[in-house]
């Protein structure tokens, strides 16, 4: 996608946000066909349709995820002191609240701190599951890499 045609899709996708929220399986629902009438034509009769959606969802969360608040971020540091280092430290400028399914802006969170309470709790519910997820490949790399003889003939097994 050209650069015009970017911020052109990225227009329209604040546009749909305007009117559905900022639900991203939503928007791209809603403005797939019209965006990309020959594309999902052609997705559909390859039976690659939902391959496609989850592309668009997936740039649509992009697009919410960094919306250009920054000027209201820095109106909000001035009017609110107190809560500038923190806003500065956060590497997003808006974060997902489960209960909305959608991404919320950080002065909106601010504004509402049950909203916030609630996009922290999802971060922190992400992190965990990483952190598991880890856990479990470091067993398997240990069990891997172990000295164990048949832990090398299972890792022949696997790459034959």
């Amino acid at each position: 996608m050209l650069d015009s045609q970017s911020a052109a899709f990225a227009e329209r996708v604040w546009e749909v946000a305007s009117q559905l929220g900022n639900n991203a399986p939503k928007i791209a629902d809603d403005m797939m066909e019209d965006a990309f009438p020959l594309t999902c034509s052609q997705a559909r009769q390859e039976g690659a349709l939902r391959m496609l959606r989850t592309g668009i969802i997936t740039e649509v969360k992009r697009i919410l995820r960094t919306q250009d608040d920054a000027v209201g971020q820095a109106d909000f540091a001035d009017v609110c002191e107190s809560f500038a280092p923190l806003v500065k430290d956060l590497r997003s400028k808006s974060y997902f609240v489960e209960s909305a399914a959608e991404y919320v802006a950080i002065p909106h969170l601010i504004a509402e701190p049950e909203l916030l309470d609630d996009a922290r709790r999802f971060m922190r519910r992400k992190g965990k599951e990483c952190l598991d997820e880890a856990d479990r490949l470091d067993a398997l790399f240990a069990a891997v890499t172990s000295n164990d003889p048949d832990a090398a003939q299972a890792r022949q097994e696997v790459l034959a």
